[in-house]
């Protein structure tokens, strides 16, 4: 007989087990995450080779006259504002689609054991404009912040990365998703910025990888690289998901009925408790662990 998935995460886990648990999700459910991704690699692959081969950019002949590169110019960034308006176009639809749906299907894994990709679809699709406008809000912020200095652009990226999750798991709003992001982060910087380099690590050398694999294949290799991509697209949502749900752990107070019955039983032995979330505190009026207020 083979156990069933523990269901939940009930306590905030370490860099090492949320990468663990990051790949656990991956391997139980890999077919629905690679069709997922590849799907929509291959579309934008197709979509930008079809691009290519319409939309003619023009070139300057060699030595050219002014009069040439004035008659070029206009043409040339004409073709280029087209194509690149059309492969902005196929990203902004399919991308957040996949990201949004694996979200959610690892969400489904971690709460009921079991996820369908048709569910977690329709509701990528039914928020789409939120995660449109997210990314608009998050982004601006986020560059802006770069432009200004590196560090502060870096800190609002690591206080927004949490941010997609919420706004998926929680359906709350664009700010409510950002201040709950910045909630969720909190006290948990410097472990948000190496767990997510760790991951862009990862992500760099198998992108190294898939291009070193599609470069040589010319117009095929845009479809080969989508195709390749979806191996590992899909660990970036998760760990999203999976880091979300350790820091929810963190944050929130076990109910009442976990508390340890040592926190009604052994008062006589000159012991107090917090009724909340079960801390040994001392003679203060406010648990030090959940903020509680004592009696």
């Amino acid at each position: 007989m083979t156990s069933q998935p523990e269901q939940g995460i009930k306590r905030e886990l370490s860099l090492g087990e949320v990468l663990s648990k990051t790949f656990e999700l991956y391997r139980r459910d890999f077919t629905k995450y690679f069709v997922l991704f590849a799907v929509v690699g291959v579309i934008i692959g197709v979509f930008t080779t079809l691009a290519r081969q319409a939309i003619v950019i023009p070139t300057l002949p060699a030595n050219p006259t002014p009069q040439q590169v004035s008659n070029w110019f206009p043409s040339f960034f004409g073709a280029l504002v087209l194509f690149v308006a059309v492969i902005f176009i196929v990203s902004v639809v399919f991308s957040p689609i996949a990201q949004a749906t694996a979200i959610k299907l690892a969400s489904e894994q971690i709460e009921k054991g079991h996820a369908e990709i048709g569910t977690s679809v329709r509701l990528a699709v039914s928020r789409l404009p939120w995660i449109w406008a997210l990314s608009i809000v998050v982004g601006v912020i986020v560059i802006l912040g770069l432009i200004a200095l590196i560090v502060p652009g870096m800190i609002l990226a690591i206080m927004f990365s949490l941010a997609f999750p919420v706004l998926l798991i929680e359906n709350k709003g664009v700010l409510e998703s950002m201040g709950r992001s910045r909630e969720l982060v909190s006290h948990r910087w410097l472990k948000t910025f190496a767990t997510f380099l760790v991951l862009g690590i990862v992500i760099i050398v198998a992108s190294a990888i898939v291009s070193a694999i599609s470069g040589p294949l010319g117009v095929a290799g845009l479809v080969v690289s989508g195709l390749l991509s979806a191996f590992y697209q899909p660990l970036t949502p998760i760990l999203l998901t999976v880091y979300y749900y350790s820091n929810l752990a963190r944050i929130t107070p076990p109910p009442t009925s976990q508390v340890p019955t040592s926190a009604l039983t052994t008062a006589q032995a000159g012991m107090k408790f917090c009724p909340t979330c079960g801390t040994q505190v001392s003679s203060a009026t406010i648990c030090f662990q959940c903020g509680a207020r004592l009696n």
